[in-house]
């Protein structure tokens, strides 16, 4: 069976949904484990945490745009999509990144100043790999036409019905439907 160009653009648009939910997720699980020198766990650090609600935003802003251009039938409506995208992957390489693997002191409750390292944990590759699916499945939406887009809608299967008329058909006896 051959895919049609609304099958494939549903998948793009359920992508790009996953990713956003995927990079959503991120924040909230650990994505930096701090070690002693001995491989100990310290402490671990959630993306949330570190730099607040920006990235949760960002993936709603990116669902919402996605639901707003299927709606319209808009490729251009799914400029904010990639924006959003490239917006987190940023994130992720300026900001996130860089502490993995970088040494310094944490205070911990009674036992005073300890060297710890950053180790990357889940959370920071699920925010990297969110980022790169948005960008990539809203790419690959630019690539569709118009109708192809607004197609996606749920109740769609991608091509235009005319809506019939009912018709009422008379009674049989002549009888207009008046009283008796």
């Amino acid at each position: 069976m051959k895919p049609t160009a609304t099958s494939t653009a549903r998948l793009a648009a359920v992508t790009v949904l996953l990713g956003a939910g995927v990079t959503i997720a991120s924040q909230f699980v650990a994505a930096y484990v701090l070690e002693d020198p001995f491989g100990l766990a310290i402490e671990t650090v959630t993306l949330f945490e570190k730099h607040g609600p920006f990235v949760v935003l960002a993936s709603l802003v990116a669902i919402g745009a996605l639901i707003w251009a299927v709606l319209a039938g808009s490729r251009q409506a799914l400029i904010p999509v990639l924006g959003m995208g490239i917006a987190i992957v940023l994130v992720f390489l300026l900001i996130d990144l860089p502490d993995a693997g970088e040494t310094g002191l944490f205070d911990t409750p009674g036992a005073g100043n300890l060297d710890s390292t950053g180790v990357g944990a889940a959370g920071l590759w699920l925010e990297m790999v969110g980022g790169l699916v948005v960008i990539l499945g809203s790419i690959s939406l630019m690539t569709l036409d118009s109708r192809t887009i607004e197609s996606i809608r749920p109740g769609r299967n991608g091509t235009r019905r005319k809506r019939r008329k009912s018709r009422v058909n008379p009674p049989a006896t002549g009888r207009t439907g008046g009283r008796r």
